[in-house]
C-alpha cells in the first residue's frame, strides 16, 4: 500500500467546552466519510483550546481518557488512523503536551510528547509543561510516520532524527499563535516552514493548526497544509475551520530518496 488518504482537520477549539470540540471533530470526519479515509490529522490543543487553567484540568486522566476513547470509537468506525494533535496529560505531578497515535482499531499505539517547548519569543510553555525526550516513528500499514508537534518545527534537527528512523510521512499539529497584528507575518513563517520541512527531509509533511481568534489580542493562523517532498502544497486551508484532504502516494518518496544520497542528508 502506497497511497495514503488523508485528511487534516482545522478547528477554533471553544475554551470549556470538551464535548463541542469533539462534536465538531467527529461532524468533519463523517463529511469525508466517503473517500475511504487512512489517517486523519487533528490540532494541538484541539479538545482544550488554548489556555493553561484548562490545560491543567483536562491533563487529569479522566479527560484523557474521555477523549481517547471517544476518538478510538470514530477511528474503529471509519477503519482510519486518527493522531490527536495534542491532548495535555499529567503523570506524577508533571505535565506533558503529548500526542496520541490511534490504529484503525482504535486502540493508541503510540505517543509523542512534546520536546521543543514555547518558550522563546515570550511564549511560556515550559513554565508548566515538561519537556519530552523521546523521538517518535510509527510503523502503520502504509508506511512509517514521523510525529512532532508546533514549535518543534523551528529546530531541523528534529526532523533529521525522524527521518534517521526511517519518517517518510511526517505530521505536525499545532497551535501556531501570534499578537493579531503579527498574524499575516506569523502566518507567512508557517507556510514557508511548512514546505521547507517537506523539501528538506523528503518526506510528505502535513500539519493541522488552530484557527480564529484565541483572545482579544492573539489568533491561531490557520494554514493547515499537506506538502509533498518536492515542495508542492497537495492541500492548504485558509483562516477558517476547514478540513483538507488528499491522496499521497509513499512510492514517490522512495523513488525521490533512491536518487539522492540519503547518508548525506541525515549524516
Amino acid at each position: 500500500m502506497s497511497k495514503v488518504n488523508i485528511l487534516s482537520i482545522q478547528i477554533q477549539p471553544k475554551i470549556g467546552y470538551q464535548q463541542k470540540n469533539l462534536q465538531k471533530i467527529r461532524e468533519f470526519i463523517e463529511k469525508y466519510a466517503d473517500t475511504s479515509l487512512d489517517l486523519v490529522v487533528l490540532p494541538e490543543f484541539f479538545n482544550s483550546g488554548v489556555s493553561v487553567p484548562e490545560f491543567k484540568k483536562m491533563a487529569q486522566k479522566q479527560f484523557n481518557d474521555e477523549v481517547v476513547e471517544y476518538l478510538g470509537l470514530l477511528a474503529k468506525k471509519h477503519n482510519t488512523y486518527i493522531l490527536a494533535g495534542s491532548i495535555m496529560e499529567q503523570e506524577n505531578g508533571r505535565m506533558y503536551n503529548t500526542s496520541r497515535l490511534l490504529n484503525r482499531n482504535g486502540e493508541q499505539i503510540s505517543k509523542y510528547r512534546k520536546i521543543h517547548l514555547f518558550d522563546s519569543f515570550g511564549g511560556t510553555e515550559n513554565e508548566y509543561c515538561t519537556a519530552g525526550d523521546e523521538i517518535v516513528v510509527v510503523q502503520t500499514d502504509f508506511g512509517k510516520v514521523g510525529i512532532s508537534v508546533c514549535f518543534d518545527i523551528r529546530f531541523p534537527k528534529h526532523f533529521l532524527n525522524l527521518v534517521k528512523n526511517g519518517a517518510e510521512l511526517i505530521l505536525e499539529p499545532a497551535a501556531w499563535c501570534a499578537p493579531n497584528e503579527l498574524v499575516e507575518q506569523m502566518q507567512s513563517q508557517w507556510v514557508v516552514l511548512n514546505r521547507a520541512r517537506a523539501v528538506d527531509n523528503l518526506v510528505y509533511f502535513v500539519s493541522s493548526n488552530l484557527c480564529g481568534k484565541v483572545d482579544s489580542t492573539f489568533s491561531a493562523c490557520g494554514h493547515s497544509m499537506i506538502a509533498s517532498p518536492d515542495g508542492e502544497v497537495l492541500a492548504e486551508a485558509d483562516n477558517e475551520e476547514n478540513a483538507i484532504f488528499a491522496t499521497i502516494d509513499l512510492d514517490y518518496v522512495r523513488q525521490l530518496r533512491s536518487q539522492f544520497c540519503m547518508d548525506k542528508l541525515v549524516g
